[in-house]
């Protein structure tokens, strides 16, 4: 895969996880929460807690999981598509680092409170922003 259609994957990744932040982030927000609440039962399959109303406390861990998704939105679309486009592998090698250790804990920490089903999910989150940066050479 070149330079460029792992930047073009990786810009489509960020584009991606910062869609899903910002209805990741409606959480608090109880008359326009639907799309978080959506958001929160399927990550924790099957559908069935949809009409449920949100803890405060599940409100305000969305803001901190929403908040810290889009950041790395940003730093995926702002400083890791570039880095692949230019072959800059430092760059990518911290991303790619950064990624793998946000999976791990997340998905650990998912599976030991007892929601294995976000440990998938996070798998079809990381494998193509991975599959970007596993490989990339530098063109120098």
């Amino acid at each position: 895969m070149s330079l460029h259609s792992r930047a073009k994957l990786m810009s489509l990744m960020a584009i991606g996880y910062g869609i899903f932040a910002f209805f990741w982030a409606l959480a608090p927000y109880t008359p326009i929460n639907l799309p978080a609440r959506f958001i929160l039962d399927l990550l924790d399959w099957p559908l069935n807690n949809l009409g449920q109303e949100l803890s405060p406390y599940t409100q305000w861990l969305s803001s901190i999981g929403a908040g810290l998704l889009a950041a790395l939105a940003v730093m995926l679309g702002g400083i890791i598509a570039p880095a692949l486009k230019r072959g800059d592998t430092p760059t990518i090698r911290v991303g790619f680092w950064a990624m793998v250790i946000w999976y791990v804990i997340d998905s650990a920490g998912s599976i030991a409170s007892g929601i294995p089903s976000n440990a998938a999910f996070n798998t079809l989150f990381v494998a193509p922003a991975l599959f970007a940066m596993m490989g990339a050479k530098s063109t120098s």
